[in-house]
């Protein structure tokens, strides 16, 4: 059912075009190539093109409900004041918009992701433009640090946390090893905005920023299509001068060491989004040794294999 206080929420609105991304993938540009196109992307916008209005709203979710959304929609209290919230936001956020006009509107801000959960029941048939860089060079493009609860859950997934890998969050910490510490706020983005944006199905692009450096007018194209924009011809000549190439692959610029240590921290997620053509980590050989002379054990003493978690094969003794 969807809540009353909800609908209220977004009364008069069509769906949004969300675009997030972990900062530093080149958002910018994914927004002025929708705000080219006709995409209304809010009244009040930083220098990076981010919605401040949405970026309050994001923050209070974040820090109250982020991941514990259950808690939230079995809480009518909680619900009715992100409903107030949302729509005291929306209202700031298209202050100049003709909502009657039919021209498609949106917001571009990195930390959406974390709170999909909330947008995709607020507007059901939202689109998402989910910008992925690879995190070897988001890795040495410095952010900020993990010192609040909000950066703590953005990083980690909780704010309960208060050491990685036997570092402190501090703004301190984080100077002395930014890479580090952004290696594994892009992984948990990434991952985080594939698994929220996925689940929209046919609502959500996930895109290359390389591909929109590249092949600029094939990328925005798609991009400007899925947003809804009829003719993407016009706006994609106006910005293609502006783009260039040269901030890919500028972490072959930082020292090896350091190059190591984001791969070893975010190879999982760099396999996954295809940024590692194979893992960089083979298994040791003091594991190996010891996986090989367990199979050998296990022959002698004609053990019978189990299944994974413990449970018992069909017709084996427990």
């Amino acid at each position: 059912m969807y809540p009353q206080d909800l609908r209220d929420a977004r009364a008069g609105l069509d769906d949004p075009v969300i675009v997030y991304n972990k900062s530093h993938s080149g958002s910018r540009l994914a927004a002025r190539v929708l705000a080219e196109g006709g995409v209304f992307m809010g009244a009040h916008r930083n220098a990076s093109e981010d919605s401040l209005d949405l970026l309050a709203l994001v923050e209070w979710l974040v820090r109250e409900h982020h991941p514990d959304w259950p808690g939230l929609w079995s809480n009518p209290a909680a619900l009715r004041e992100a409903a107030s919230r949302s729509r005291a936001c929306l209202d700031r956020h298209l202050e100049g918009f003709d909502r009657g006009a039919g021209r498609p509107w949106g917001w571009k801000l990195c930390e959406t992701a974390y709170a999909m959960p909330f947008f995709a029941r607020l507007f059901e048939r939202a689109r998402v433009i989910h910008l992925v860089r690879d995190g070897r060079d988001v890795a040495f493009c410095d952010h900020r640090a993990p010192d609040d609860p909000f950066w703590r859950k953005v990083y980690f997934g909780t704010d309960r946390i208060a050491s990685w890998r036997g570092r402190p969050l501090t703004a301190r910490a984080y100077r002395r090893a930014s890479h580090a510490y952004n290696a594994q706020h892009w992984s948990q983005a990434v991952q985080v905005g594939r698994a929220c944006g996925t689940m929209l199905g046919e609502r959500y692009l996930e895109i290359r920023y390389e591909d929109l450096c590249t092949d600029f007018a094939a990328t925005a194209a798609r991009m400007l299509r899925f947003a809804g924009v009829a003719e993407p011809g016009p706006a994609i000549e106006r910005l293609a001068p502006t783009v260039h190439r040269r901030s890919i692959g500028k972490h072959r610029d930082a020292p090896a060491r350091a190059q190591r240590e984001v791969v070893d921290i975010a190879r999982v997620a760099l396999l996954a989004f295809g940024y590692l053509d194979r893992d960089p980590h083979p298994v040791r050989a003091d594991v190996r040794l010891t996986h090989a002379a367990g199979q050998l054990l296990d022959r002698l003493r004609g053990a019978r294999p189990r299944a994974r978690g413990g449970r018992t094969l069909p017709g084996e003794p427990s």
